[in-house]
């Protein structure tokens, strides 16, 4: 069990399966972009790839984050969570402009790092560039639609109790959209990322 250090109320159980929600700062709506959407996708999928935790399922709605995974000894969710925030943000602020062209993922790695990811982090940069590209022109180099981007500080979570529980949050995570009035065929839920999630063995 370890303590997360900006918050002396929160415990993490190595192992344990916790449902989280992660929210922009003051609820601003950047996820109605599906840009931004497909670049959160391809952060949770190099974040799972360099931390090897196991996800069940996830969805993005216009505010938030909502995500079903199991931690580990070697990376709790704190980490996952941080991981997830810091690139991302770092991402999504090149692709509107906020942060230097040409600046990319290589430089946020240290040492020997680089060379043991260094085929996730080159397809990862290809992704970006794309994204940016797609993003200029819908909506020009010099944008003034989105503000810079942040996330809310911290985030909620909740450990999973047992199978009923573990059932609950599962249909409440990968249906979100429709608690949100959402279309049916929302894009941004696990269930249309199948060989991004892990087997459930609960």
């Amino acid at each position: 069990m370890v303590l997360y250090k900006n918050s002396p109320k929160r415990y993490f159980e190595d192992n344990g399966i916790y449902f989280i929600v992660v929210k922009t700062h003051n609820n601003y709506p950047y996820f109605k972009e599906p840009i931004f959407c497909d670049l959160l996708i391809e952060e949770i999928k190099i974040c799972k790839e360099m931390k090897g935790f196991k996800l069940f399922g996830f969805s993005i709605i216009y505010d938030h984050l909502n995500l079903l995974i199991q931690s580990s000894k070697e990376c709790n969710i704190s980490k996952v969570i941080q991981f997830i925030k810091r690139h991302f943000t770092r991402d999504i602020n090149y692709i509107i402009n906020y942060t230097a062209v040409g600046d990319i993922r290589e430089c946020r790695l240290r040492g020997g790092e680089y060379e043991r990811y260094e085929k996730i982090i080159k397809n990862h940069d290809e992704v970006l560039k794309q994204l940016k590209k797609r993003f200029i022109q819908k909506y020009g180099f010099n944008q003034t639609t989105f503000p810079k981007f942040k996330w809310q500080k911290s985030f909620y979570d909740h450990i999973i109790r047992g199978e009923h529980d573990f059932g609950n949050k599962y249909i409440y995570t990968v249906y979100n959209h429709q608690k949100h009035h959402l279309s049916d065929s929302w894009k941004y839920t696990s269930l249309n990322y199948e060989d991004m999630t892990d087997k459930i063995l609960i």
